[in-house]
């Protein structure tokens, strides 16, 4: 069931969901289980199990010149990248700064076997029309993880990441992957952001970027892609959820 179920689709409607989305913070603090920077405790905002064409249906591409091709089953949501493609990318019709995404994410063995070694399924907080955006990966290649932040100059800096022995799953089988990102820490300076990485329930990392503030996007998406051309990569999504985390 969606607690908050918005599909805007104009920009007036972004403001109204945005509006929405900060009075829910203040409504959920009060509900939400005492929590403290190891814990993914976070109140629901919007779930999605896209194992429906309905629940399908409410996810849009997020960039219209990636070559992506979406397609779904009767269990999850599909995705395969086409020619000349990097990355793919799916917005949840919700937006907000500090948030929690979870979802579930498969990548096939079809891909094909020159793409592997760095092909990647992740999710992404604070996304940006230019690019900028918090991104948690898992590489079913050599088992592997990376939090990624991405400027919206296109620099990248990774946060955190390496090997991550049998926390990751390989091709064909399924990582469930949660990144939080909430700003103004206590203890920390002003604007500031605290990320929270976890996979299929292990913490892989706790970080604290004082420049957290300078990422002004509020998007939030799934995605599949490589470190290089992803022509062939393909993979699914279900169980996406986006929720307000208790302040730490």
């Amino acid at each position: 069931m969606h607690l908050l179920n918005f599909r805007p689709t104009t920009g007036s409607a972004r403001v109204a969901v945005a509006a929405a989305l900060a009075a829910a913070l203040t409504a959920f603090s009060a509900l939400a289980l005492a929590a403290d920077a190891n814990s993914a405790s976070a109140v629901t905002i919007y779930k999605n199990d896209l194992r429906s064409s309905e629940g399908r249906g409410e996810i849009r591409q997020y960039g219209s010149k990636a070559n992506c091709a979406r397609g779904g089953s009767s269990s999850a949501f599909r995705v395969k990248i086409g020619k000349k493609t990097r990355d793919c990318y799916y917005w949840i019709p919700v937006v907000g700064r500090d948030v929690q995404i979870a979802a579930t994410a498969r990548v096939f063995k079809s891909t094909p076997k020159d793409v592997r070694p760095k092909v990647y399924a992740a999710v992404n907080l604070r996304q940006g029309k230019n690019g900028s955006r918090y991104q948690l990966s898992v590489y079913p290649s050599g088992s592997r993880y990376r939090v990624t932040k991405v400027a919206g100059n296109g620099n990248k800096r990774v946060l955190a990441g390496g090997k991550a022995g049998k926390v990751v799953n390989g091709f064909g089988e399924a990582n469930r992957l949660t990144l939080r990102a909430f700003n103004d820490v206590k203890g920390q300076p002003a604007g500031s952001a605290r990320l929270l990485a976890i996979v299929n329930g292990k913490r892989l990392a706790v970080i604290d970027d004082r420049e957290g503030g300078k990422l002004e996007g509020r998007d939030s998406t799934f995605s599949i892609g490589a470190d290089r051309n992803a022509t062939g990569a393909a993979g699914s999504f279900v169980n996406v959820k986006l929720g307000l985390p208790d302040p730490f």
